[in-house]
C-alpha cells in the first residue's frame, strides 16, 4: 500500500498522467501501472480519468492524507537515523511479518530499536502465517510477527506484544447499535458472510468465532487482504469477522463494528526458533531485537 506513495502524489498535486511521470522521471504507462496497483490492493478507485485529467475521488482525498503522513514520517526517519549513517559496520535482520505492522502499531516499536541501535537494520518480509513459518524453520528470516496463539511453545520463543479479539463488520443498518458495541451472536443466521483467505491467520480464526457461535453454514466468499474487503462489503453488504485492529473504517463510513460476546482472542507476537533449534549466529542477531522488545 505504501509503495509507489510518491507516484500517487505527483499525480494529485499536477492531476495529469503525462506532467506526473515527467515530474518523477518515469514513463506514463508505469506511473498508470503503478496507480492501478495501489487501486487493485486498496479494492476502491481513487481517480476519476477523463482524457487529460485525474481527479480525486472522496476515497482518494482520504488516501492523500495518508500519503502525506507517510512521505512526512519517512522523512523523520531519514533524518533520525542519518546520525548513525557512519556505522562501519551494519547487522542486519530480516523480520517476516503477517499483514498487521501498520494497524497493530509494532511497526513503530521496530524504529525505536533501530533507532537505539544504530548498527542493525532490519528488513521487512509481509506474507501470510503458514508461509512465514516455513520461513523461519528453514532461516531464511531470523524472526517473525505473527499470531503466536497459533504456535506451538516447544519450538519457538514467544514475546506477546499485543492482544486482539475478532469482532463483527457489517453495514450500519444491520443492527440497531451504537459502534463497538457488544452483541451476541451465538445461533446468529448470516446472509452472507466474508473473511480473509483461507491461507492466512485470520482465516482459521474466522472458522473458530463461527463454530464457538454456533454458525454451521458457510463462509460467502474471502478476500486477499482486508481492505479489498472492506471494500467489498461497502458497496455489496454482507457481514465480515476481522481482528479488531484492522477494523479501520475511515474510508468506509457506511460500514461499522460490534464487540462479541466470548469473542476469539488473538495476540500479535515476536517469534524465533528456540535456542536448541538454531545456530549460534542467528541466534545472536535474533536475540539482540528480542531482548529489546522483552523489556517493553
Amino acid at each position: 500500500m505504501t509503495k509507489w506513495i510518491d507516484d500517487f502524489l505527483a499525480l494529485a498535486k499536477y492531476k495529469n498522467f503525462s506532467s506526473a511521470a515527467e515530474s518523477i522521471y518515469i514513463s506514463q504507462s508505469a506511473l498508470s501501472k503503478h496507480i492501478k496497483a495501489i487501486e487493485n490492493e486498496l479494492g476502491i478507485v481513487l481517480f476519476i480519468r477523463s482524457n487529460t485529467k485525474a481527479e480525486l475521488t472522496e476515497a482518494g482525498n482520504i488516501y492523500l492524507e495518508y500519503a502525506l503522513n507517510v512521505r512526512q514520517c519517512t522523512q523523520d526517519l531519514r533524518n533520525k537515523l542519518q546520525k548513525f549513517s557512519s556505522a562501519c559496520y551494519i547487522t542486519h535482520i530480516t523480520v517476516g511479518t503477517i499483514p498487521c505492522l501498520a494497524e497493530s502499531g509494532v511497526m513503530q516499536t521496530l524504529l525505536d530499536f533501530q533507532e537505539k541501535f544504530g548498527n542493525y537494520s532490519i528488513e521487512i518480509v509481509e506474507d501470510d502465517q503458514t508461509h512465514l513459518l516455513k520461513l523461519l524453520t528453514q532461516q531464511e528470516v531470523d524472526a517473525a510477527i505473527c499470531r503466536t496463539d497459533l504456535l506451538t511453545d516447544s519450538e519457538y520463543d514467544v514475546i506477546p506484544l499485543v492482544t486482539d479479539e475478532m469482532v463483527l463488520i457489517c453495514s450500519k443498518n444491520v443492527f440497531p447499535f451504537e459502534q463497538g458495541s457488544e452483541i451476541d451472536l451465538t445461533g446468529f443466521k448470516f446472509d452472507h458472510i466474508y473473511t480473509i483467505a483461507k491461507e492466512s491467520d485470520i482465516y482459521r480464526l474466522t472458522k473458530k468465532q463461527l463454530y464457538d457461535i454456533g454458525y454451521t453454514g458457510s463462509i460467502s466468499g474471502t478476500f486477499p487482504r482486508h481492505m479489498m474487503l472492506l471494500s467489498f462489503l461497502s458497496q455489496k453488504g454482507g457481514c465480515a469477522l476481522l481482528p479488531r485492529q484492522l477494523t479501520n473504517l475511515q474510508m468506509f463510513p457506511q460500514l461499522t463494528y460490534y464487540r462479541i460476546r466470548n469473542s476469539v482472542k488473538t495476540t500479535i507476537g515476536f517469534a524465533k526458533l528456540s535456542s536448541n533449534n538454531l545456530n549460534p549466529q542467528l541466534l545472536d542477531k535474533s536475540n539482540m531485537l528480542f531482548d529489546f522488545l522483552k523489556e517493553l
